[in-house]
């Protein structure tokens, strides 16, 4: 946190940073594997982090960006039929120690949860404390602070995270920290989805959240 603390300040001219010349290596493109076998692929705009905005704000790799994200259940049909595609990409693609190919989600955005106002319903619902927009990082750099993003911090670790406009939330996403508890994140899914009718996704796990149903179970629903 340090390291990217004192390049964000330098970059803003408020410390300074020594600057490395990046060695240069050959590969072999046909021996690259993926770690992961998905990641989305919509274009982030990045800011750079002010002093005041990089207190609190959370940071995780470019990769796990919205692999579990929440959309409106007028949506199912489609992500279902994405989750089927998807599949049958990965098991197309796996290899012994990672994947050939990776699959890139493109997927059209539209708002999750209308008004400008959305980010503020969404803490007075879940008795969520606001942070700051997350920055997203590489294994060797930071790439900077979300431009117009969001975060939510609930108990447990979880994070709700996304894209804000003025017709509301063009993106909403889920982590849970490490250590964090995911049953924190299902009681956060329940109560979405009876205010909003909102289903989760977790891609990388390839199941959708459907409902949580009257019997206090929830539905879900694999390819």
């Amino acid at each position: 946190m340090k390291r990217i603390l004192t390049a964000a300040l330098a970059s803003l001219g408020i410390a300074s940073a020594a600057s490395a010349e990046p060695q240069v290596s050959t590969v072999d493109p046909r021996t690259v594997r993926f770690s992961m076998p998905t990641v989305a692929a919509e274009d982030i705009q990045f800011v750079m982090p002010s002093p005041q905005t990089f207190e609190g704000a959370p940071q995780f790799h470019e990769d796990e960006w919205c692999q579990s994200e929440f959309f409106p259940a007028s949506r199912i049909a489609e992500m279902k039929a994405r989750l089927t595609e998807y599949k049958a990409f990965e098991q197309r693609h796996r290899a012994s120690n990672g994947w050939t190919e990776i699959y890139a989600r493109r997927i059209a955005r539209s708002p999750v949860l209308s008004g400008g106002k959305a980010v503020v319903e969404l803490q007075e619902l879940l008795k969520a404390s606001i942070l700051p927009a997350p920055i997203l990082t590489t294994a060797a750099r930071p790439l900077g602070q979300v431009g117009s993003g969001y975060t939510l911090r609930l108990e447990g670790s979880v994070l709700l995270y996304g894209i804000s406009g003025e017709s509301g939330l063009e993106s909403l996403g889920a982590i849970v920290g490490g250590g964090g508890d995911d049953q924190q994140l299902m009681r956060a899914f329940t109560t979405l989805n009876k205010k909003y009718k909102l289903v989760l996704v977790d891609w990388r796990q390839q199941f959708l959240l459907v409902e949580a149903n009257s019997a206090g179970k929830i539905d879900i629903w694999r390819p």
